[in-house]
């Protein structure tokens, strides 16, 4: 009877343990509704959010360099890294909400064949992909 009673004590112990590692239950980030498009334009990258939901802070520039948060921009599966000269609008500098008219130029170059894809971080999306 005792054995029984350390073995229930030690399980319940365990199974506190285990959710105040994980937290508990997550409630799952839910997809957004947003028509993305990239383009090649003059030897740039443009992002434009066409329609749909705004994404709350979706990147950080400083200066042109770009800081992905909840967006990010990949070129054949790695990140882009933007180390300066990139715009949305006017701003070269400040936090980015990526909402419906923002157009984002990044200075990088797209040989034919790069896969170009845009995803939202917090649900792992895929919002656009396209191959050049």
């Amino acid at each position: 009877m005792g054995t029984l009673i350390l073995l229930i004590l030690t399980l319940l112990v365990f199974g506190v343990y285990v959710l105040g590692i994980t937290g508990g239950s997550t409630t799952p980030v839910q997809p957004l509704q947003s028509v993305i498009r990239v383009e090649n334009v003059e030897g740039k990258l443009v992002v434009r959010h066409v329609v749909g939901e705004e994404i709350p802070k979706a990147f950080k520039l400083y200066n042109g360099a770009v800081t992905w948060l909840n967006l990010v921009v990949k070129r054949n599966g790695e990140n882009l890294n933007v180390t300066g000269g990139a715009r949305a609008g006017n701003l070269t500098t400040g936090m980015v909400d990526f909402g419906p008219g923002t157009k984002l130029e990044l200075p990088v170059s797209v040989g034919k064949g790069d896969k170009i894809t845009v995803v939202y971080v917090p649900a792992g999306q895929i919002l656009c992909e396209q191959t050049f």
